[in-house]
C-alpha cells in the first residue's frame, strides 16, 4: 500500500523516497523539498564562511586609516603650535620695541625740558615693564575639543543641516586682500582666487596646487562636471578653461570679447549672466554652442540687478536686488521651462551707497545657503521656498562653496573658513 506524502497538509500518495532525510514525498512537494535542501546547504555554507572570517586583518587595515588620521591631526596641531609660538615671539619683540621707543623719546624730551614734568610718565613706563617682567603677557588657552562625529565607524547617517548649529571653523586659510573673492568647488577641490595665483585646496584644507594667473581680474568661476574643468570669466571680456587634471589654462575663443559677470554650470549646460542682466544658456558638449537666451524683464525688472546665480541639475537660483527699494529676493526657476517656482523676500535692506557681495550655493535635497556681506548673515532656504534659519557670521562673508555636502567654505576679507556640515 502506498504511503502518504510526509508533508502534514498533503493528502497525496508518496512517489519518491528521499534518501538524505528518509522521507516519502509526492511529486509536487519533491521540487520544494529539493529547493529547501539547496537553501539549507547555502545557509550552512554561509555559516561556515562567517565562522572562518578573520576580523583581525580588516581591523588592522582600517586601524591604519585611523593612524593616518592621527598623524595628520598631530601635524595640524604642531603647525598651529608653531604659529602661536611665532606669534608669541613677535608680540614680545613688538612690546619691547615700543618700550624702547617710548624711553628714547622720553630721554630726548628730558634733555630740553624740566625732568620733574615727566616723573609720572617714567613711573608709568616702569610699571608697564615691571608687569611684563613679573607676569609676562596673558595667554588665554581653551582645551582642544574634538567633534565626536569627525570619525564615523560604520554607516554614517547625516542629519538635516541646521544653520543654527553651524560648527566653528575647523581650519582657516589666510588669503591676500582682493576685490572679487572668487571661489568654487569641484568633486575633489576648492578653487580659490588669490589675485596673481589660483589655489587648489583639498578636503583636508591643504593647498595641493598653486597656479600662476596672469589673465586679469576674475569676475566669477564655476565647475563643469561635463568638461571636468573650471570655467573662469574675467573683466577683460575673456572666458577661460582650467583643466583639473592637467591644470592647463586655455581661452574659450567662441566666448571671447563678451562681457559676463556671473556663471554657473548644470550637467553639460553653462549659464552666463551678461552686464545687462540677460541670461544665456550654452551647451558644452559635443561643442560649445549658444542654446537659449532670456532678457529683461524675463530675468529681472529694469530697476533690478542680478547679484548671483547658482544651479542644480534642474533648478536655477537667482539673488536679485531692487535699486528702487533696496530689497533682496531669492528666486528659484525651472531650467526646463524657466518658469518661476517661488520668490522669497530676504530680510536684507541695504543702507549703504553701494552693495557688497551676496552669493548662494546648493545644499543637499535642493536646499540653498546664502551669504550676505552687507549684514554679515547667512540664510538657509528650504526646498519649499521658506527661510529655515539665519546665522550672524563673525566677519563679512563675501563668498561660499560646499564640498561633497560635507564641508562648507566661507570666504571673508582675509580668510577662507572651513566648517563641517
Amino acid at each position: 500500500m502506498s504511503r502518504r506524502c510526509a508533508i502534514d497538509t498533503c493528502q497525496q500518495p508518496s512517489r519518491v523516497l528521499c534518501y538524505c532525510c528518509n522521507e516519502n514525498l509526492c511529486l509536487e512537494h519533491l521540487s520544494t523539498h529539493k529547493n529547501s535542501k539547496s537553501f539549507l546547504e547555502q545557509v550552512k555554507s554561509f555559516n561556515e564562511e562567517v565562522q572562518k572570517f578573520d576580523a583581525e586583518q580588516f581591523i588592522e587595515r582600517d586601524r591604519k586609516k585611523l593612524n593616518k588620521w592621527r598623524e595628520e591631526s598631530l601635524k595640524k596641531i604642531q603647525r598651529y603650535y608653531e604659529n602661536k609660538c611665532e606669534e608669541l615671539e613677535q608680540f614680545y619683540e613688538r612690546k619691547i620695541h615700543e618700550q624702547r621707543k617710548e624711553v628714547e623719546a622720553l630721554q630726548r624730551r628730558v634733555i630740553y625740558y624740566n625732568q620733574h614734568e615727566y616723573s609720572t610718565t617714567i613711573a608709568e613706563l616702569k610699571q608697564k615693564f615691571s608687569s611684563i617682567q613679573q607676569n609676562g603677557i596673558p595667554i588665554h588657552l581653551r582645551s582642544l575639543t574634538i567633534d565626536p562625529n569627525c570619525i564615523a565607524i560604520g554607516e554614517f547617517k547625516r542629519e538635516d543641516f541646521d544653520l543654527n548649529e553651524l560648527s566653528l571653523p575647523y581650519e582657516r586659510l589666510n588669503t591676500p586682500k582682493t576685490t572679487t573673492f572668487s571661489m568654487t568647488s569641484s568633486e575633489k577641490y576648492f578653487l580659490i582666487d588669490q589675485n596673481s595665483d589660483l589655489v587648489l585646496v583639498d578636503q583636508d584644507s591643504r593647498i595641493v596646487e598653486q597656479i600662476p594667473w596672469q589673465f586679469g581680474s576674475i569676475r566669477d568661476m564655476c565647475w563643469s562636471f561635463a568638461l571636468t574643468s573650471f570655467i573662469l570669466i574675467t573683466e577683460i571680456n575673456k572666458t577661460y578653461l582650467l583643466k583639473e587634471k592637467t591644470l592647463s589654462i586655455t581661452c574659450i575663443e567662441p566666448m571671447a570679447n563678451q562681457l559676463w559677470i556671473l556663471c554657473t554650470c548644470s550637467n553639460s549646460l553653462l549659464y552666463l549672466v551678461s552686464l545687462n542682466h540677460a541670461i544665456v544658456e550654452f551647451c558644452l558638449l559635443p561643442r560649445l554652442i549658444s542654446n537659449r537666451r532670456w532678457d529683461q524683464p524675463d530675468t529681472c525688472q529694469k530697476f533690478e540687478i542680478i547679484k548671483d546665480i547658482s544651479s542644480s541639475d534642474d533648478l536655477l537660483a537667482l539673488i536679485i536686488t531692487s535699486k528702487k527699494t533696496q530689497m533682496v529676493h531669492f528666486i528659484l526657476r525651472s531650467l526646463a521651462t524657466f518658469d518661476q517656482l517661488f520668490s522669497i523676500q530676504l530680510d536684507i535692506v541695504n543702507h549703504r551707497s553701494y552693495q557688497l557681495s551676496m552669493r548662494c550655493c546648493l545644499l543637499k535635497k535642493n536646499q540653498w545657503l546664502i551669504c550676505d556681506a552687507n549684514t554679515s548673515r547667512l540664510f538657509h532656504i528650504g526646498k519649499d521656498g521658506k527661510v529655515k534659519g539665519t546665522f550672524k557670521y563673525e566677519q563679512e562673508p563675501f563668498h561660499l562653496a560646499v564640498f561633497d555636502s560635507k564641508i562648507l567654505a566661507i570666504r571673508t576679507e582675509n580668510t577662507v573658513d572651513f566648517h563641517h556640515l
